[in-house]
């Protein structure tokens, strides 16, 4: 047997290292020229050894596989620990740096209301029996067809809560409320309690050395089961022909021919790509119809770290800060903006020299006492068209016309990535879907 797999992230590795493993033949075609999709450590544009995730960075204590993975290859997780709840730290408003009693001054109300937005959220999740089928919900048509923004209305939130819960939207999602599905995110809280956690009380770390390590590791290991060209960079492909013995997939250098082809790349890069014989009409309008959320991640280093230590929200545009190197040695430091949603699309709309001095103007407004910047970058996902977005986020509606749809074959062609997976935007869902896939293809799902 041989397999074609486009894309070259943790979910296409993934595939690849299961089949090749199990005596598959297998070619991975990477129209880019470096592997890991959106698994990006940043070093060049640092000093003191210290680095920056430019994509995915965030591994929970319950991503059996990714934790697999880190084990497998030697790796280790960052000793400095987080839990996603909706009120961080610190909230920089008006001019000020609030902590958690100034909240309470400010808003009595507001751990009232945001635990009426949990509640709600979490009476929907407990209708979904099967987080791989949120779409088998009692009430799927009507959870789905709500966003997020018709619960704050319905709420009546405070503005002080309507902006924590909008910053977790942009956090969580890199969407904005109105574009995210209530059925979605009870889906998302249905995966913890599958694992028997609640989703604002599990730890999160990130990986030592820079989460690029998974996908190196994942592509040594098939580099030595087969060999060094079975990972094909700079090999856009631009056509994929079905017929009665295989498939054949076209890049821009040559053709490959196989029994089955894995889609492994984000839907914006194969929306651009020819499928003939057509895709089924439900997966074909999935594809065209999900979305992306778009995060811009701006990772400034300064000579000090004369921050508090923790997670900053802001009513301004940096909405989120929050320290990468919290665990590192040395007197540096770098200081991450996660701009997600509307403010992620700003950011993106303007050069990324543009979009460092617009943070860094911003978090001086934090931080007064910051020295001069020292490096940095600004990567914004929905910019790249390989991507057209950070992870992908199901709307008002997605769940009942896309869900189902990505996740099935289509004869010799198959799905993969995140956008397919039960972990849906996560690491974890990657490599889960790289391990589904290649087992359908193996029958030993």
């Amino acid at each position: 047997m041989r397999v074609v797999i486009v894309g070259a992230g943790l979910a296409g590795l993934t595939a690849a290292d299961v089949l090749s493993s199990a005596g598959v033949d297998v070619v991975v075609l990477e129209a880019s020229e470096r592997i890991g999709g959106r698994t990006f450590t940043r070093r060049a544009e640092f000093i003191d050894g210290q680095y920056a995730e430019a994509g995915a960075e965030w591994i929970d204590s319950v991503h059996v596989r990714i934790i697999a993975l880190i084990e497998r290859f030697g790796l280790a997780l960052d000793s400095t620990a987080t839990t996603w709840s909706t009120v961080r730290r610190w909230l920089h408003r008006e001019g000020r740096l609030l902590g958690p009693n100034d909240l309470h001054d400010i808003d009595p109300d507001l751990a009232d209301d945001l635990e009426r937005f949990e509640t709600f959220v979490a009476g929907v999740a407990a209708g979904i029996t099967d987080p791989t089928r949120p779409d088998h919900h009692s009430d799927a048509a009507k959870y789905d067809a709500m966003s997020v923004a018709d619960v704050i209305d319905a709420l009546d939130l405070g503005a002080l809560a309507q902006l924590f819960a909008r910053r977790n939207m942009q956090g969580e999602f890199a969407a904005e409320p109105g574009e995210v599905s209530v059925l979605f995110i009870a889906q998302q809280r249905a995966v913890y309690a599958a694992t028997d956690t609640e989703h604002g009380h599990v730890e999160a770390r990130r990986l030592s050395g820079g989460v690029s390590a998974l996908s190196i590791g994942l592509a040594d290991a098939i580099r030595a089961r087969c060999d060094d060209d079975v990972i094909r960079l700079g090999a856009a492909v631009t056509r994929v022909g079905a017929d009665g013995d295989g498939v054949t997939v076209w890049t821009v250098s040559g053709d490959h021919r196989g029994d089955a082809v894995i889609l492994a790349c984000a839907l914006p890069a194969l929306r651009r790509i020819a499928i003939q014989p057509p895709l089924p009409a439900a997966m074909a309008a999935a594809v065209e119809r999900l979305g992306y959320g778009t995060v811009t991640k701006t990772a400034l280093q300064y000579p000090e770290r004369v921050w508090p230590a923790g997670y900053a929200t802001s009513a301004g545009e940096v909405q989120r800060v929050y320290e990468p190197t919290a665990g590192a040695q040395g007197r540096t430091g770098i200081l991450m903006a996660y701009t997600g949603g509307d403010g992620g699309r700003a950011l993106a709309a303007r050069s990324e020299a543009e979009r460092m001095d617009s943070i860094e103007q911003e978090e001086r407004t934090m931080y007064p006492r910051l020295g001069r910047r020292l490096g940095g970058f600004s990567h914004a996902w929905s910019v790249e068209p390989g991507f057209g977005g950070s992870y992908a986020v199901y709307g008002p509606g997605d769940i009942g016309h896309c869900w189902h749809a990505l996740r099935s074959p289509a004869g010799r062609l198959h799905l993969a990535g995140e956008h397919t997976a039960t972990w849906t935007g996560y690491l974890e869902g990657a490599v889960e879907s790289g391990e589904t896939v290649a087992a359908r293809i193996l029958g030993t799902e």
